[in-house]
């Protein structure tokens, strides 16, 4: 029988996707083991005996497992998973330039996933020594209606920070570099339709010339806060433009308190909470916000996640998520380069209960169909090459 190993005790929100995925797995006829990183000692000896080579997999995100953790990691013996001849299957969350450093010492049989086109296509030109799988967008879950009554206006699930976060990272080195980055992230704010690498590449062959891509990819690298810059920069800029124009918004997650607006009356603050309660809190909803995580060509589960459990998703767009869904399955969009837009677009949803309604109609069905754990796992099994 065919055997899946997956990682859980890491990240909240991973471990959620890993037992979404580990349902259509066991469903599928696959004995599905869990290891969890805060009981290592006891996953590591029934790790063990669960194995098979020839048999198992292992299927995880952003490398948990593969980090060289104690339990299937030992100096001058290597990875249990090499012992075994097991493939590893990662699911790349973030961008390929979060994980410069951990791209090394890895399994042999080590295979890329990425949620992404254009980090897929980044990954391929960058880090051409290993194997890409595919592409592979998140996805939402459904959970059973607990309420037919939508006491919030906008809902926004996920985490701030202010920009000023980055100015000590902008500023590392010296002021020339400071400027450099600084140009990189003006260039953005201003056209926002760009990837950071996109960017970024332009700065550095203006500055440069040609750059061999061993020494881009280490350069790229190092930018990663240019990334969480520009993704929280316009995340505050959506809310207090809804705010300032009138609009209530629920924020769950952390840093909000830190968000500055013309009327912070119209934000109602919530502490971060579990993926099975924001889905629940989805539920209380008639417009959910989403501002995406800087993917240009995949699409982030709070989209799915929304129209799944009723909440019209107000996005900015991406390729991919328009070629899914177009405007009125359950999203409307907005452009970033035109985001004093939003309130408008966000008002006649909330003034129009039956176009929220019909949105949500027309969109939960197809996403239903496509866009759940389950598709994701079914894409998944038809890759596994035990």
């Amino acid at each position: 029988m065919k055997r899946i190993v997956m990682v859980i005790g890491g990240v909240e929100t991973l471990e959620y996707f890993s037992y979404q995925m580990g349902k259509t797995f066991e469903e599928k006829g696959f004995l599905v083991f869990y290891y969890d990183l805060k009981n290592e000692e006891q996953s590591a000896r029934t790790l063990k005996k669960f194995i098979r080579t020839g048999e198992t997999a292992l299927l995880t995100f952003n490398f948990e497992g593969l980090e060289k953790e104690p339990g299937v990691y030992k100096e001058g013996l290597g990875y249990i998973w090499d012992a075994y001849k097991i493939p590893c299957y990662n699911i790349a969350a973030d961008h390929p330039y979060y994980y410069h450093e951990r791209l090394r010492d890895l399994p042999k049989r080590y295979y890329h996933i990425s949620i992404d086109r254009c980090q897929e296509q980044y990954f391929k030109q960058f880090y051409p020594e290993f194997e890409h799988l595919g592409f592979l967008p998140l996805a939402g879950t459904e959970l059973k209606a607990i309420t037919d009554e939508r006491t919030m206006d906008v809902i926004m699930t996920g985490n701030y920070t202010p920009p000023s976060f980055c100015e000590p990272y902008i500023h590392w080195i010296n002021e020339e570099y400071a400027a450099f980055y600084q140009g990189i992230i003006d260039d953005l704010i201003a056209h926002p339709y760009q990837t950071v690498e996109e960017a970024a590449m332009v700065h550095c062959e203006r500055e440069m010339g040609k750059v061999p891509y061993e020494e881009l990819r280490i350069a790229f690298s190092k930018m990663i806060f240019i990334d969480l810059y520009v993704r929280n920069y316009w995340r505050g800029e959506a809310v207090r433009g809804l705010t300032d124009a009138g609009i209530k918004v629920d924020v769950f997650g952390k840093g909000w308190e830190q968000l500055t607006c013309s009327h912070p009356e119209n934000i109602t603050l919530h502490p971060q909470i579990t993926s099975n309660a924001c889905l629940e809190q989805l539920q209380h909803a008639k417009v959910s916000l989403n501002v995406m995580p800087w993917f240009k060509d995949g699409a982030h589960d709070r989209v799915f996640n929304s129209i799944l459990n009723g909440a019209v998703c107000v996005s900015d767009k991406s390729k991919y998520l328009c070629e899914e869904l177009a405007e009125g399955e359950g999203v409307c969009y907005y452009d970033l380069q035109n985001i004093e837009e939003l309130p408008y677009i966000v008002k006649d949803l909330l003034q129009n209960e039956n176009k929220r309604q019909d949105m949500i109609h027309n969109g939960r069905q197809k996403v239903r169909t496509k866009h759940t754990w389950e598709a994701r796992a079914n894409q998944v099994i038809d890759w596994l090459a035990f």
